[in-house]
This record gives C-alpha cells, sequence and structure tokens, in this order.
C-alpha cells in the first residue's frame, strides 16, 4: 500500500477510534444497554481486524493483540424459566455478573484504543 493510501486509511481509523472511545465512555460512565455492550463488542472487534489488514507498521498491529476481547451477549429468560424462581434468580445474576465483568472489559479496553489513537497519529506525522 501507498504512503497516501496509509495516511487516508490511519485518518479514518483515528477518527473511527475516537468514535469508540465515545461509545466506551457512554457504557463506563453508566449508560451501558445491553445492545450498547453487544455494539462495542462487535465494533472492537472489527475494529482490530481492520487494523491488523490495513495498517503496515508492526508496533501497531502487535499492540493490537492487547485489546481485551469483549465477550457479552444478553441472557434471554425464556417463560418456563420465570415459572421456577431459583433459576430465574439464577439466570439474571449471572446475566448481571457477565455484564459487569464486560464493563471492566470496555474500561480496558477504552485505555487500550486511546493508546493506539496516540499511536497512530504519531505514526502519520512521520
Amino acid at each position: 500500500m501507498g504512503e497516501m493510501d496509509q495516511n487516508k486509511t490511519i485518518s479514518l481509523l483515528i477518527r473511527q477510534l475516537k468514535d469508540i472511545q465515545l461509545l466506551a465512555d457512554k457504557i463506563v460512565g453508566g449508560g451501558a444497554s445491553n445492545a450498547g455492550i453487544e455494539a462495542f463488542s462487535r465494533y472492537s472487534d472489527e475494529l482490530v481486524r481492520y487494523i491488523k489488514e490495513k495498517i503496515e507498521a508492526p508496533e501497531i498491529v502487535q499492540f493490537t493483540l492487547n485489546i481485551p476481547v469483549v465477550n457479552y451477549e444478553r441472557t434471554e429468560i425464556k417463560l418456563w424459566q420465570f415459572l421456577l424462581l431459583p433459576i430465574w434468580w439464577l439466570i439474571l445474576y449471572k446475566d448481571y455478573q457477565a455484564r459487569n465483568r464486560a464493563i471492566q472489559e470496555i474500561r480496558s479496553s477504552r485505555g487500550k484504543f486511546a493508546t493506539l489513537e496516540l499511536m497512530l497519529q504519531n505514526l502519520k506525522q512521520n
């Protein structure tokens, strides 16, 4: 890829990194809907995959390996589970724990994405 194309890719990535940090801020700041956490997880995976495919700088690609993978899927409670109270509470508690773990991973990812943004800005300037 040419230097001009690489700079264009880096500029696009910097904007995307700003977007994902804003989403992480919203989630960590208490605006954490289940759908928002799932969206962050997908966006984060796609962004890391894109960086690995499009960025030539090995230090950037290597750094992406340190970004935590956020695994979270909403727990759906089925009608029959509502009828069995102990199971219902266990499912909710398990979802609560998974959600908190995902928010911690998002907090960590947010910091990594901020560092990655700085690394890309430095790469673009050189």
